[in-house]
C-alpha cells in the first residue's frame, strides 16, 4: 500500500495514531506532513522549521465560547491566529491531554472540544493527534477523531547505523543515502475496534462456490462490518523524509526552569 491513500486520510478528517512505543507514529505523522508540504501547527517539529507553527493551545480556544453563548446569541470574537488550513498535529496527546485528568480537562479546558468540533469551519483544518493506547487521551479528542490507525510495528533498515555515519563522517555523499520505513498498520473507522484491536476479518467470497455459499460467506462479512466497521490491516513501504526529534522530550525537561528546591538541579 502507498502512503498517498494514508495521506488522504489525514486530509479527509481527523486522524488518531496509536501504536505501542517504537512502532512509528511519530514516523508516519513526521511523513505525512513532510509528503502534504504546508504549513502545520504542531507541539512537536516535523519538518526543521519549515512550515511549522508553534502550537499554543489558548490559539484554539475558539475565543472561549461555550454552548450557553451559542444558545443565548452571545457570542465573543474569534479568529484563527494560524494560517488559515493549517492541520493541527499533537504528538503524545496522551500526557498533554491525559484520561485520568477529564474532570480537570473538563473544567479547565472545556472550550477545545468545541474548536474540535468546529475547526472544519472555522479555521478550514483537521486536528490530529497520536498516543501510545488509545484510552490514554481524553475521551473529548477521541470523539472528533473520523479514522484511527494502530501502528504494529516499524523497521528502517541500516538506520541508526547510516544516521551515525551522517553524524560523524560528515560526508557529502552519505547526504545522499535515503532512509526507507517498512511499516504495518491496520485502519478502523470505528473508535471500540482500535480499542480492542480487532483483526480483519479473514473470510472472502470465493468465486468458485456455490450460490449459498457463497450467500453465507457475504452474510457474515455484513454481520463483521456491522459489528465492527471497516478494518484493514496494510503494510507500507516508503522513503523517510520526516527529521522530527525522536528525544524531544528529554531535551524538553533538560532545558525546563530549574527550581531552588529542586534536588535533581543540583
Amino acid at each position: 500500500m502507498r502512503i498517498a491513500k494514508i495521506i488522504r486520510m489525514f486530509e479527509s478528517g481527523n486522524v488518531c495514531v496509536c501504536g505501542l512505543r517504537g512502532t512509528g507514529k511519530d514516523v508516519l505523522m513526521g511523513n505525512v506532513i513532510a509528503r502534504r508540504n504546508k504549513p502545520y501547527v504542531s507541539n512537536l517539529d516535523y519538518t526543521n522549521g519549515k512550515g511549522f507553527q508553534a502550537l499554543d493551545f489558548d490559539k484554539i480556544d475558539c475565543g472561549k465560547n461555550t454552548y450557553t453563548d451559542l444558545i443565548r446569541k452571545n457570542v465573543k470574537f474569534y479568529r484563527y491566529d494560524y494560517e488559515q488550513g493549517s492541520d493541527i498535529y499533537i504528538s503524545d496527546a496522551g500526557i498533554y491531554l491525559p484520561a485520568q485528568y477529564c474532570n480537570e480537562l473538563n473544567r479547565d479546558y472545556k472550550y477545545l472540544p468545541t474548536y474540535f468540533a468546529l475547526s472544519r469551519q472555522v479555521s478550514h483544518n483537521n486536528v490530529h493527534v497520536n498516543v501510545q493506547h488509545l484510552g490514554r487521551v481524553w475521551d473529548k479528542v477521541r470523539e472528533q477523531s473520523d479514522i484511527y490507525i494502530r501502528c504494529r510495528y516499524c523497521w528502517v533498515p541500516f538506520g541508526k547505523l547510516i544516521l551515525k555515519l551522517k553524524e560523524k563522517a560528515k560526508l557529502k555523499w552519505l547526504e545522499r543515502i535515503p532512509l526507507f520505513v517498512i511499516q504495518k498498520v491496520t485502519l478502523y473507522d470505528k473508535y471500540q475496534s482500535c480499542l480492542d484491536r480487532v483483526e480483519p476479518c479473514r473470510i472472502s467470497v470465493p468465486l468458485m462456490a456455490k450460490k449459498e455459499v457463497k450467500l453465507n460467506a457475504r452474510m457474515y462479512l455484513d454481520k463483521f462490518r456491522n459489528t465492527y466497521g471497516s478494518i484493514q490491516s496494510r503494510l507500507l513501504i516508503y522513503r523517510h523524509k520526516s527529521q522530527h526529534d525522536t528525544y524531544y522530550f528529554e531535551k524538553l525537561f533538560l532545558n525546563g526552569r530549574k527550581e531552588e528546591n529542586n534536588e535533581q538541579t543540583k
